[in-house]
């Protein structure tokens, strides 16, 4: 769960002031115990199909809701917990709420609902984590399949061979892969081969530059043929305009991620959505 992947790409935050000398330690120990005074909470954007079937996808967004400071900005934060060595209480306590949600949204709309979670190098550090995620899933009867983990492209080159082989124990076991923020210049191609990935996300500065830029709209249109080629779907994040929905539309993209879809919701608001739906 990286600083780019907490973020909900296309949405503007006012940013909580910083605090003074010496702050950061404090806000270090706030967060700490941030999740335990009811702090933290995930938000639900819908990932929408392009193809017109299928339960809907979600993506786990994190927040914290500070008394003092408001809404502090989730690629603090989350660097914070990663230098802290916080991230792996939090990645965890995230996991599971993300789980319950995504259970209770499935017996609420009777519908296969998919929930997609950001996850940091430090939590795949760890084969004895991912088996405790997989036994979470088991606990609450829901299929491996109703979570997908979301990694950054950077993090696949930085740590190859780690990640690899825990994403292969997840992915083994039925859940998603998604390779997140893809398209921004860090991919050796020739890795997509050897991973098990199941969907790219085209990050959002591509999909916005689709518009403007010819060249841009052939570089996409390459990487979603390509994915496809490997058996991949594709996701395009950051769609926030008509005219950005009917370009990935007409690029073969398979689900879409943005405000002309929906914003991101509490639990309690997707499963109304849901309802209405």
């Amino acid at each position: 769960m990286t600083a780019s992947a907490a973020s909900t790409g296309a949405t503007p935050r006012r940013r909580a002031p910083r605090p003074a000398r010496g702050g950061q330690r404090q806000l270090v120990d706030e967060l700490r115990h941030a999740a335990h005074r009811g702090q933290l909470r995930l938000a639900y954007q819908p990932i929408h199909s392009l193809r017109g079937a299928g339960a809907p996808d979600f993506e786990a967004l994190l927040r914290w809701h500070h008394p003092l400071l408001g809404e502090v900005a989730p690629e603090r934060f989350i660097a914070l917990a990663e230098h802290s060595g916080l991230i792996l209480e939090i990645g965890d306590w995230v996991l599971r709420t993300a789980a319950a949600d995504c259970r209770r949204l499935r017996a609420c709309s009777g519908r296969a609902v998919r929930v997609g979670v950001n996850v940091s190098p430090l939590q795949l550090g760890s084969r004895a984590t991912m088996q405790l995620w997989l036994q979470h899933l088991r606990e609450l009867e829901l299929p491996a399949d109703a979570l997908t983990v979301e990694i950054t492209e950077r993090v696949m080159l930085r740590h190859p061979e780690a990640v690899a082989g825990q994403l292969r124990l997840l992915a083994d076991a039925g859940v998603r892969i998604a390779l997140d923020d893809f398209g921004v210049g860090y991919s050796k191609l020739a890795m997509l081969g050897q991973l098990p990935v199941h969907a790219l996300k085209l990050d959002r500065s591509l999909t916005q530059a689709l518009v403007a830029s010819e060249r841009h709209r052939t570089i996409a249109g390459s990487m979603v043929g390509m994915a496809h080629r490997l058996r991949m779907q594709v996701v395009a994040e950051g769609v926030e305009q008509t005219t950005q929905a009917a370009i990935t539309q007409e690029l073969g993209c398979d689900f879409a991620q943005g405000w002309w879809y929906g914003r991101p919701l509490s639990a309690a608001q997707t499963e109304q959505w849901l309802r209405a739906a």
